[in-house]
């Protein structure tokens, strides 16, 4: 038997400790009142603590947050949610070359925790942001494993110049940092820099935004292992509804017998037969899905494993990733290992020495999916027009090589996926060091070194037994790249409070980096057999001449800001760079980026201060000018290209002008103008945070079109104007806090792009020739008072149901059963002066809602995100409601119009189709509502875990992407087949399609 004092001198408690927001707090200090014992919380905000008895009192303290005391009432579990105090927004957020306190903030940032980024398991920190922050609009490129995003911060301000975000990465900054290569695991947290006041401090490189991420680091105290996994499998979100054979082959007969019909008293004309017949018909079925052929069911894995502690001098962080994704379409796939080290040594009382490495290697099998309107159309667009009266394999097993007699000449899908190899690897090295010497008390003096280092490599080759491959007998290309980099940046700050009522905090510094890239190009085709593929291109009987190419750049800047804050209650920013680029012409080198805030914490004042519930209320105002300088190098001189000549019947190889230098070339320069307000009630558990902007870009670098006598085309100038403006809203709440917590984070952001001068160019610009590709059809245009991205067109009105419709319409030569349009003009014809604006891309406004329950073990997450009010251009519609039969139909044209079938959305099946015609057909509503995200966790209790040596482990469930509200017709609303080219967003063509995503999960904590 047990003494009874024994047992009271042995009553453990254990639980967790977590914020108004429902994210674990570890470091809270935990202590049993009046009495010497005591813990803290470790990683995932648990404790465990003798309490000595059922009737004791257990403290819970925290920095920032209320004391709470909380009767043990002989409880063994005690879960604690700390509400911050009324004056401690006292969470330091990282801003540029430094952090701040949250309360001392006057410009606009949005805050991105660690656990909002690992809720939605994604392979690039661009998919973690998507709908976590307001203003922050983030597209899919491309859905492939390993695929970019496109990321635009309060809209895009370039027409030809770069619009994505800096990424500054534990202090070294990188321009376009989208892709793969940064493991999201390994995120602490990031910070949206939004408005001038905190962007201007970059100042060539901060007109898109800045996002500054900060990676995990090592705290004293106990050390840690986490083991953090899931397993998936991704399946395609939708597909498409195609016809099948049978009524494919009925509506090919169906278009022949139109053109027949047409040409009756065509004198010398003669009746085309039909491509099937009766019988051929009847013994068709329903043939070959292309979709299913090449879509497939596909895993997705991530395993990540961290080492963390140190002591009071050392602390450390290690990090070992490996991510592994193969496609929904066969053959492609994406994998990724990578390692990080992060280090932190005090060498004595005046010296800090830190350290971040990261080196990661992935991996990519990618296949082509979109169209491009010849034999090397992609994979998804071949499994969409592929006839599927045609078989995926011939009798002797060999692939069918192209489409059926009559139709387009593409490459057999299926063939195309898993014959053609293209083949990419990428290493990255990214670190620095740095070093922070304290001079006297208050200044600071601190280096620091980078580098950045990338290696490319791809190897493609496509076959013979692929058609787009057949003609060259194989071609094959092989390509590398070497990308290095390096930053020198030297600071000087001063931090002091005099008379306990002025806090100053002064920066001043000077940055260098430079930059060098090279890589090479070797084609090869006309192949004996496909035996080595890309593996010896000197086996090919035609190598065509190789290319190579060279080019570096140097950015030197001067960095200064003060930060004032007098009496907690009237705050002051005043920030300046000086930036010169190698970029820009002669005498346009360097700028000035200036930026000054102020902010007003109303809250504490006097009057306010008796008003019972509020607890932060502080007013914001900035205004300041950044730059951009993403034009690529060497664009202010003039260019020379290789050109052939024959002298003598000799072939020559010479050097011609190709290019006009601009000596004036400089910056894009980008004003803007912010106001905003932050509000805090009923001890924080409700925050609100609103903010209006307005950014006026100037000088735009655009490529202006030259009177043919110069012997040029274009020439970058700078031109023109572009204005973005907007709302922003954003509201955080603590719904319940007690044994059941639920927690709501909702955002809002509206943005209004609007073009104001386009310089001398008088008109409408043709989207697609700015951009150096010309869409399908000219759909895009620029235009004085419109947004960048508006697609052009014809407006349909119905179809034409009898002749006397026709003669009262402006398309006198129409037949009946064809389109009709609208004669904007009135003017009894329909062409081009008949266009008008069918949309545009960007979206009215964008938004993200998560909520957060969690009740005993139990947590619950729910995520969704959405745009409204944007536009996309369905290139698809053009082939997959042609009518012609040259391809697959998409299911609308089973309700075609015809005698018995007077359809009004979809004109008459004929053969010789019509000239393809941007109109409001193709342009479709593009805006969404998606579950981007459901999972359910359990916590396991930890009196189950202490005998394992198990501080907290975890297993969850998770869906993306489960539900998406839309009216768009395609695979998926969120598209871009131009990637991040702005003024081509929000165009499909074959895209590779969306995924549902179901995963099971496991951390474990030691």
């Amino acid at each position: 038997m047990i003494p009874r004092n024994a047992y009271a001198q042995n009553f453990p408690v254990s639980g967790i400790v977590k914020d108004e927001k429902g994210e674990a707090l570890p470091g809270v200090v935990v202590r049993v009142k009046e009495s010497a014992t005591g813990t803290t919380t470790i990683e995932g905000g648990k404790y465990t603590v003798n309490a000595g008895s059922g009737t004791a009192t257990l403290i819970f303290s925290f920095i920032g947050y209320t004391t709470q005391e909380v009767a043990v009432g002989g409880r063994n579990t005690i879960n604690v949610t700390l509400t911050a105090t009324e004056r401690s927004l006292e969470q330091v957020v990282v801003v540029g070359y430094g952090a701040i306190r949250k309360s001392d903030i006057t410009g606009s940032i949005s805050s991105v925790s660690s656990k909002d980024i690992r809720a939605v398991p994604a392979a690039s920190l661009s998919q973690a942001l998507e709908g976590r922050a307001a203003g922050v609009k983030v597209t899919q490129s491309s859905n492939a494993p390993g695929g970019g995003m496109t990321i635009r911060i309060r809209g895009g301000n370039s027409i030809q110049g770069g619009n994505e975000p800096l990424y500054v990465v534990d202090g070294y900054p990188l321009y376009n940092e989208n892709g793969p290569s940064i493991n999201p695991n390994d995120i602490e947290s990031m910070e949206i820099l939004k408005d001038a006041s905190a962007t201007a401090i970059y100042g060539s490189r901060g007109a898109n935004g800045v996002i500054i991420i900060t990676t995990k680091r090592g705290r004293a105290g106990r050390n840690n292992i986490q083991f953090e996994s899931y397993y998936g499998v991704q399946r395609v979100r939708k597909k498409l509804d195609m016809l099948d054979a049978t009524q494919l082959a009925t509506l090919v007969n169906e278009g022949i017998a139109t053109v027949n019909r047409d040409n009756l008293n065509t004198p010398g004309y003669v009746p085309k037969a039909p491509a099937f017949t009766d019988a051929q018909i009847a013994a068709l079925g329903k043939g070959t899905d292309w979709q299913d052929a090449i879509f497939r069911d596909a895993p997705i894995q991530n395993y990540q494993l961290t080492f963390t502690g140190g002591s009071e001098k050392t602390q450390y962080a290690i990090s070992g990733n490996y991510f592994g994704q193969e496609g929904i379409v066969i053959n492609s796939g994406y994998g990724r290992g990578s390692v990080r080290m992060n280090l932190d040594q005090e060498v004595n009382s005046r010296l800090k020495l830190s350290t971040s490495f990261t080196v990661s290697r992935s991996k990519s099998r990618s296949v082509n999916t979109d169209g491009d309107g010849g034999g090397g159309a992609g994979v998804v667009y071949g499994a969409l027009n592929f006839s599927p009266t045609v078989p995926i394999y011939a009798p002797d097993g060999t692939y069918t090589l192209t489409n059926r007699p009559g139709g387009i000449i593409i490459s057999n899908p299926v063939a195309m996926a898993m014959e053609s190899q293209d083949n990419t690897t990428l290493t990255r090295m990214l670190g620095n060091i740095s070093g922070e010497y304290k001079i006297i008390e208050g200044l600071y003096f601190k280096t620091l070194f980078g580098a950045n280092l990338n290696y490319n490599k791809n190897n493609f080759y496509i076959p013979r037994t692929v058609y787009a491959g057949l003609a060259a007998n194989g071609r094959a290309s092989i390509y590398t790249s070497q990308y290095g980099e390096w930053l020198n940046e030297n600071t000087l700050s001063y931090r002091t409070t005099i008379n306990k009522i002025h806090k100053l905090n002064v920066l001043a510094g000077y940055t260098y980096q430079a930059a060098n890239f090279e890589d090479v190009r070797a084609n090869a085709q006309n192949f004996a057999n496909d035996i080595l593929g890309y593996n010896n291109l000197g086996t090919a009987q035609q190598t065509n001449t190789g290319t190579s190419n060279k080019t570096d750049w140097t950015l030197r800047s001067y960095i200064g800001r003060i930060n004032y804050d007098l009496r907690e209650k009237y705050l002051l920013t005043l920030t300046g760079r000086i930036d010169g680029s190698s970029r820009f012409g002669t005498g346009n080198k360097s700028a000035f980026f200036p930026s000054g805030s102020v902010a007003w914490r109303l809250s504490n004042e006097n009057f306010l201060r008796s008003v019972k519930n509020l607890s932060d209320l502080k007013v914001r105002a900035s205004y300041g000018l950044t730059g951009n300088q993403e034009i690529g190098q060497y664009q202010s001189l003039g260019a020379l290209s290789t050109q052939s000549y024959s002298f003598g019947n000799v072939l020559s190889v010479g050097y011609a002008p190709n290019r006009i230098g601009n000596p004036k070339l400089k910056w894009e320069t980008t004003a803007q103008l912010d106001f905003g307000v932050d509000l805090g009630l009923f001890n924080n558990r409700i925050q609100v945070t609103a903010d209006w902007y307005q950014k006026r870009t100037k000088d735009l670098l655009y490529n202006v079109a030259l009177p043919i006598t110069s012997g040029y085309a274009t020439s970058l100038q700078n031109i023109g104007k572009v204005m973005n403006e907007g709302l922003e809203f954003s509201l955080n709440t603590v719904n319940f806090d007690g044994e059941f917590q639920w927690t709501s984070n909702f955002n809002i952001a509206y943005n209004r792009n609007e073009i104001l001068d386009l310089g001398d160019v008088t008109g409408d610009v043709p989207s697609g020739q700015a951009s150096g590709h010309l869409q399908l059809g000219n759909s895009g245009i620029l235009r004085v008072g419109q947004p960048i991205g508006v697609f052009f067109g014809l407006v349909t009105d119905g179809i034409f149901q009898n002749a006397d419709e026709i003669a009262k319409s402006s398309q006198k030569s129409a037949k009946v059963g064809e389109r009709r349009y609208v004669d904007q003009n009135k003017d009894g014809a329909i062409n081009s002066t008949d266009r008008v604006i069918l949309g545009h891309a960007q979206p009215d406004y964008t938004f993200g809602f998560t909520n957060n329950f969690s009740y005993k073990g139990f947590d619950l997450s729910v995520f969704f995100q959405g745009v409204q009010g944007n536009s996309i251009f369905n290139l698809n519609r053009f082939e997959l409601e042609s009518m012609t039969g040259v391809s697959n139909q998409g299911a609308a044209v089973l309700d075609r119009w015809s005698a018995s079938n007077p359809s009004q959305t979809i004109p008459r099946a004929s053969a010789n189709g019509q000239p393809y015609q941007v109109t409001s057909r193709q342009v479709e509503d593009g805006s969404y509502i998606r579950l981007r995200n459901i999972q359910l966790a359990y916590n396991f209790p930890s009196s189950w875990l202490k005998r394992a040596g198990i501080t907290n482990a975890k297993l969850y469930v998770s869906g993306q992407n489960l539900l998406t509200f839309t009216d768009y017709s395609g695979y998926d609303p969120e598209v871009s087949r131009f990637g991040q080219d702005n003024l081509s967003q929000g165009t499909d063509y074959g895209s590779y399609p969306a995924t549902k995503i179901f995963l099971v999960g496991l951390n474990i904590s030691l």
